[in-house]
C-alpha cells in the first residue's frame, strides 16, 4: 500500500494542528480509506510518484520534532493537502452511520446532522483550503530545485511548462491564480489550443492577435473544465457559480444542468472572442487583384474603328 505521512498511534494530534476546526475527534481508521485514495491520486497525477516520495521520506512516523528547513514545509504542505482532501472525499461518510441496521445519521441530546446549506459550506472551505496548501506545495517546488529535481524531471511539471498558457493567463482573465488547476486542467489546455488555436494558425501566431487567443482559450478551459471534471477539482470561481445556482434553484435541477448553465456562461464569452478573431484572420488574408481589360487599340486605318 501507498506510504501516508501520518501515524496511526498520533493521529489525532497530527491532524488537529492541520486541518481546518478545532474539535477535530477523527479516530485513523475511521479516515483511512480516504487518506490513502488522496495520497494516492496526489502520488500519480498531481506531483508524480518520485516527488511524492521524496517528501513523504523525510515523514518518521516514530518522533513528533518537525523536520527543519524547506522538507519539513514541504511535508506540512503535503500533509494538510491529504487531509483536506480527504474529509471532503469522506464527508458523506462521516454524516452518516453503516450498520447492521441500515444507514442513519448522528443525531442525540447534544449533537444533530448539520443543514444542507452548512454541509455544503463545510465542503468547499475543505476543497478550498486544499487547493491553497497545494498551491503553496508547488510554488515551494518550483523555487526549490535542487532540493526536488525530481519534481522538475516529472511527467507532471513537464506537461505544465510545455502548456501554451500558464497560470498568469487564468489570473489575469479568470482571476485563477492557484497553480494547482493549470496541473489539473492540462489535459483540456492541450485539447483547445490543438483544436481551437493550431486549426486557425498552422503556423505562428501574429503578435496582434495573441492576447485575444489567449483569452478566448482561457474562457474555453473554463467552459469545458466546467462541464467535465470533479467538483474538488474546480476552481473557486466555477465552485461559487454552481452553488449559487443550486442554492437559487435547490434540488429542482440536476447537478448536470447547472453545470451547463454555468458553463455556457463561460462558452458564451470564448464564442464572442473567437468570432473576433475568425474576422480578424479573414480580414488579414491578401484579396485578390481584380483585372481590368486593357483599352483597346485603335488606329486610323482600322475599318471597324467608330471615330466620333
Amino acid at each position: 500500500m501507498i506510504k501516508i505521512p501520518f501515524s496511526p498511534y498520533r493521529f489525532a494530534s497530527e491532524a488537529k494542528s492541520r486541518v481546518s476546526g478545532v474539535n477535530v475527534t477523527l479516530e485513523f481508521a475511521n479516515i483511512e480509506s480516504g487518506l490513502v485514495k488522496m495520497a494516492s491520486k496526489l502520488r500519480d497525477d498531481t506531483i508524480g510518484p518520485l516527488t511524492y516520495d521524496t517528501i513523504v521520506a523525510y515523514y518518521d512516523p516514530d518522533d513528533d520534532a518537525p523536520v527543519p528547513g524547506v522538507p519539513g514545509e514541504a511535508l506540512d504542505y503535503l500533509q494538510r493537502a491529504i487531509l483536506h482532501l480527504a474529509l471532503y472525499n469522506e464527508l458523506i461518510f462521516l454524516i452518516t452511520r453503516i450498520g447492521n441496521d441500515g444507514i442513519t445519521v448522528k443525531k442525540n441530546n447534544d449533537e444533530t446532522t448539520i443543514f444542507k446549506y452548512q454541509q455544503q459550506e463545510l465542503a468547499d472551505a475543505l476543497v478550498e483550503t486544499a487547493w491553497f496548501w497545494l498551491g503553496k506545495l508547488f510554488s515551494l517546488l518550483d523555487a526549490n530545485p535542487a532540493l526536488f529535481p525530481s519534481w522538475a524531471a516529472s511527467s507532471q511539471k513537464q506537461e505544465v511548462d510545455s502548456l501554451p498558457l500558464s497560470a498568469a493567463d487564468f489570473n489575469e482573465w479568470a482571476g485563477i491564480s492557484n497553480p494547482y488547476f493549470v496541473v489539473t486542467a492540462r489535459w483540456i489546455i492541450r485539447e483547445v489550443w490543438m483544436d481551437s488555436v493550431e486549426a486557425r494558425f498552422p503556423g505562428e501566431i501574429p503578435s496582434g492577435m495573441k492576447r485575444a487567443v489567449t483569452r478566448a482559450v482561457v474562457y474555453t478551459v473554463m467552459e469545458i473544465a466546467c462541464r467535465r471534471l470533479a467538483y474538488a477539482e474546480l476552481p473557486q470561481p466555477i465552485r461559487k457559480d454552481i452553488d449559487n445556482e443550486q442554492s437559487k434553484y435547490g434540488k429542482d435541477k440536476a447537478e448536470d444542468t447547472i453545470r451547463s448553465s454555468v458553463a455556457a456562461a463561460f462558452g458564451s464569452k470564448a464564442e464572442r472572442y473567437w468570432k473576433d478573431i475568425d474576422r480578424l484572420i479573414d480580414e488579414a488574408k491578401p484579396r485578390p487583384t481584380r483585372k481590368t481589360d486593357a483599352a483597346p487599340d485603335v488606329r486610323d486605318n482600322d475599318k471597324f474603328a467608330f471615330v466620333l
